[in-house]
């Protein structure tokens, strides 16, 4: 079921940030023992107190086997689409499947149920006005940090379609911008507001990794964009959403190296800026998170193993560090 890694890893890429914006020391939870219930290579539903507008909130929590409370290990954030739920987005995203080699914490944050009932996070738009998912995210930062011994300068995030829009939204926060090192949205919606405009970005640092997966053939955020399923909202085009964050990040949009992964139906495209924005396009893929194997997306996930997203963006988020 594991893939190997796409390409060999170069060494990790500083780049400039802070470890806290509200000043919780990056090895405060070193040392410390684990926390009633909780143990290495066993996966725990958890909830967290929170002021992002509900409480408590809930979260899914995976220790690698190998965790040791005194050495500092890497932390991915891992956010459902709408209508999931954190045990969902584990099966799917499988960061806490110890074949790939992680041997990071993976946390898999809830989002809050709308009016009709429907959990999914902020930039939906159905979500509730009152939840801030932002403040949520870095409420759960301070406390994991504060828990268990995570290494400040490599924490990350990802998600699918809404969790990967919100990704997207997490990538433009200039407090969440301090904290996280990359970003990895997976058929992410990005939805436009009223003025057909994509909501305001302002990260605290450039550059800001972020690599985005995406189906040419997803009917439920369109590649080209327009009106997502429920017909209340259009998203953006996603060659655009890309060239933005090349621009963004200081790149010519045409000075992007293309690259091909796969054969016949299930060709994929690479579009790269430096490693640092990098999108993947794929010819036969709806909306769905790219694997090997079978997952809890559709049978149209299937794509060939130097293509699945869980092994890329392993290796892509080891080059990356505050």
């Amino acid at each position: 079921m594991k893939s190997s890694l796409l390409s060999s890893l170069a060494l990790s890429t500083l780049i400039p940030g802070i470890t806290s914006s509200s000043g919780t020391a990056s090895d405060g939870g070193c040392g410390k023992q684990l926390p009633e219930g909780v143990q290495s290579d066993k996966s725990v539903d958890l909830t967290l107190d929170s002021s992002s507008g509900v409480t408590p909130r809930k979260y899914r929590l995976h220790l690698p086997p190998s965790y040791d409370i005194n050495k500092k290990v890497p932390l991915i954030l891992s956010f459902h689409g709408r209508g999931k739920d954190g045990q969902f987005q584990e099966a799917l995203s499988q960061f806490s499947n110890a074949s790939y080699g992680f041997d990071g914490i993976a946390v898999y944050p809830e989002g809050v149920p709308n009016a009709k009932g429907t959990q999914q996070f902020q930039g939906d738009p159905d979500a509730p006005a009152s939840i801030n998912d932002v403040k949520f995210t870095l409420e759960l930062l301070d406390h994991l940090q504060s828990t268990f011994c995570i290494d400040a300068s490599r924490i990350y995030a990802a998600g699918k379609s809404n969790g990967g829009g919100f990704t997207g939204l997490l990538a433009c926060d200039p407090d969440a911008t301090k904290r996280i090192a990359a970003f990895a949205p997976v058929s992410g919606a990005f939805y436009l507001d009223k003025d057909q405009k994509l909501p305001e970005c302002k990260p605290s640092r450039k550059p800001v990794p972020l690599m985005e997966f995406h189906g040419f053939k997803d009917t439920t955020i369109r590649y080209l964009g327009g009106p997502n399923t429920r017909g209340t909202t259009n998203t953006t085009n996603i060659p655009t959403y890309v060239d933005d964050w090349a621009k963004r990040n200081g790149f010519e949009v045409a000075a992007n190296k293309t690259s091909f992964l796969c054969s016949g139906k299930k060709k994929v495209t690479r579009y790269s800026w430096d490693d640092v924005v990098v999108h993947y396009n794929y010819t036969n893929l709806n909306h769905d998170w790219p694997s090997s194997f079978a997952n809890g997306d559709t049978e149209d996930a299937l794509t060939c193993v130097e293509a699945e997203a869980t092994s890329i963006i392993l290796a892509w988020f080891k080059k990356w560090t505050l």
